[in-house]
Parts: structure tokens; C-alpha cells; sequence
């Protein structure tokens, strides 16, 4: 499907941009265009590729800003938008703005391209914070269940709110002005990445890397649909190739594959790979509590229906990455 293609992806040095544009340089014939914040860290991030005449690499302001200079593109993946904890936080404006403001500017340039007769598909990265839980169960959600938000005063409510206004805003322009547009709605996705995120699941892999004990410090925490990246790749090449426009997808692991489990769970994983894998002995230290906080988990059926089905378990998933992180 992408063979004799132009293809733009923003956050290309993240998680997801990454993986995918790694996927994509399988392809003939393709074209893509790689854009983040320095170009110097996606020579770094993409050195295997070095030399490849197909691979293109930009700073994200000159490309968001001067789109119409560029070739036409065909498909356009905006992954970009800091998701560490960190940021969101303390920095919320570096959220919005490229979820908000820079996801207009490429839906106004998927207007002029229609104008012109050229077929642009957007692919819209919202996540599983679209949704909330306000019950003391853990509960099932469908991409019909958006009903319930994150409070306006809570911490993080840059990065919630700014994914359900992105969705918002993509529906708006497929309605109004008929663009082409999918929306890829991602649980939490982990896996192998050359730019590794401030987050507890890379931070307990370095401790078991360097043969030091994990400890959490949260109680209660909930469990939460993991997924790992190659199995959110092949969700997002699907919806690209088959999600029909304006309709929004969830790319989860709805509890398979043991995938649905919190934190500490997490970090338990790690201890028992890091044993096989590096052949060290860590320990996990988790605080007593009486009950969970209740979690949330995403159907992914409508996505299945377009041919897509999960692969790897979270044991699978923790060791191929963990053998990654050992070969790095």
C-alpha cells in the first residue's frame, strides 16, 4: 500500500515513530519524510539507515511550517507530542501545542491537498486517557465510551484533554471540509526505542540492567492495557491501509496475553526476565495495600474486524525488549 508513496511522521525520534518508520524502510519504493525536534538526534536515532537516499530527515518547526514546500505527501502519521510524565506536569504548553496548533496546521494542508486533487490520509495518535473510570471496578471501554474526562485541575489534564480535542478537531475537518482522516486510539504501549522516556517501565530496566533493586513507592496502582510495539504497529499500518475515515480505532491488548496488569506486576516481569536475561538477581519492593485503584482496559474489536490480531504476551514483549536494551 505504500509502495511509490510520500509518508510524513512527526515525533519520528519517539516510541512509536521510531518503530514505524523503522517498519516503513522495509517497503519499496517508499519516500519518508522524518521529522523532530533535532536533526542531529534522528541522524543518532536512525544511524543504521544512514546513507538510505529514501530516508529524509528534518527539524519539526521548518517542516510544520512550511509543509506546501515539501513533496506531496500521501500519508501523514503525526506521533509527535511529549507523553513523560515529567513534561505533561510541569511543561503542559509542550503538550497542547503540537496536539492542538500543529495538528491544525497539517489539517489545513489535507484541505489544500484535496483542494488540488491530491489524496492525503491523516492518521490522528489519540490514547487511552480519552477515557476515564470514575467506578471502584476495573472496566471494559468501546471507542463509543468517551463520556467520562479527566478534571480540569488535575495534573496531567494537558495531555487528556488535548488528545479528545485532537479527535475532536480531525472529526470537525472531515465533516466540514471532507479530508481524509483515522484516528489510532493506543493503550499503553512499551517496547525497544533508541530515545528512552522517563517512565517507570524503562526505569525499572536500567535498575535490573545494572543489577539494582526496583521499588515503588505508589499503592494500590492499577492495572492498565499494555501493548507492545510491534503489535501497535500493525494496528496503526491497518487502520491506514483499511480504517474508514473519520472513525476511531483502539490499538489495545483488551487483557490478552496476560498484557493487563499494573505497574508493580510490571516490575515483577522484569525481575524474573533480568534473572534469565542477564543472569542477575534483583528484588522488587512493593508497598502493602488493601485494594487496587480500578483500572480500564480497551476493546479492540472493531479493529479486529478489519483483519488485525494480537501477538506477543507481556512476558514476550518485556524480553524482546530487554534483549534490545542488552545489545544496545
Amino acid at each position: 500500500m505504500f509502495r511509490g508513496k510520500t509518508i510524513l511522521v512527526t515525533g519520528a525520534s519517539g516510541l512509536i515513530g521510531y518503530n514505524l518508520i523503522t517498519r516503513l524502510m522495509q517497503e519499496k519504493n517508499v519516500s519518508i519524510y522524518a521529522v523532530g525536534r533535532s536533526v542531529s538526534r534522528l541522524e543518532q536515532t536512525f544511524d543504521e539507515f544512514a546513507g538510505a537516499d529514501n530516508l529524509h530527515l528534518n527539524e519539526y518547526g521548518n517542516v510544520i511550517t512550511h509543509l506546501d514546500e515539501f513533496p506531496k505527501f500521501d500519508y501523514i502519521f503525526h506521533a509527535a507530542g511529549p507523553m513523560e510524565p515529567e513534561i505533561v506536569v510541569n511543561r503542559p504548553v509542550d503538550v497542547i501545542v503540537p496536539n492542538i496548533i500543529d495538528l491544525h496546521t497539517i489539517l489545513e494542508y489535507a484541505v489544500r491537498m484535496k483542494q488540488c486533487g491530491h489524496d492525503c490520509r491523516v492518521l490522528i495518535f489519540s490514547s487511552i486517557t480519552v477515557y476515564q473510570n470514575n467506578t471502584d471496578q476495573d472496566i471494559s471501554v468501546s471507542e463509543n465510551d468517551t463520556d467520562c474526562g479527566e478534571a480540569l485541575d488535575e495534573p496531567k489534564v494537558s495531555y487528556s484533554e488535548s488528545k479528545r480535542m485532537c479527535e475532536v478537531l480531525s472529526k470537525a475537518y472531515v465533516k466540514q471540509y471532507g479530508i481524509d482522516a483515522v484516528i489510532a486510539r493506543f493503550s499503553t504501549v512499551y517496547g525497544p526505542t533508541m530515545n528512552i522516556p522517563n517512565t517507570a517501565f524503562y526505569n525499572f530496566i536500567q535498575k535490573a540492567q545494572k543489577g539494582e533493586d526496583i521499588v515503588l513507592n505508589g499503592v494500590g496502582l492499577p492495572r492498565r492495557d499494555n501493548i507492545y510495539v510491534d503489535d501497535a504497529i500493525n494496528g496503526l499500518l491497518t487502520i491506514a491501509e483499511k480504517g474508514i475515515t473519520g472513525e476511531a480505532y483502539n490499538i489495545s491488548s483488551n487483557q490478552e496475553f496476560g498484557n493487563f496488569i499494573a505497574v508493580d506486576d510490571i516490575a515483577k516481569t522484569i525481575q524474573i526476565v533480568a534473572e534469565k536475561e542477564y543472569g542477575k538477581h534483583i528484588s522488587v519492593t512493593v508497598p502493602s495495600f488493601d485494594k487496587r485503584q480500578p483500572g480500564l482496559f480497551l476493546d479492540n474489536s472493531k479493529l479486529k474486524k478489519l483483519g488485525w490480531n494480537l501477538k506477543y504476551s507481556i512476558i514476550d514483549g518485556v524480553e524482546l525488549t530487554m534483549r534490545y536494551f542488552s545489545k544496545k
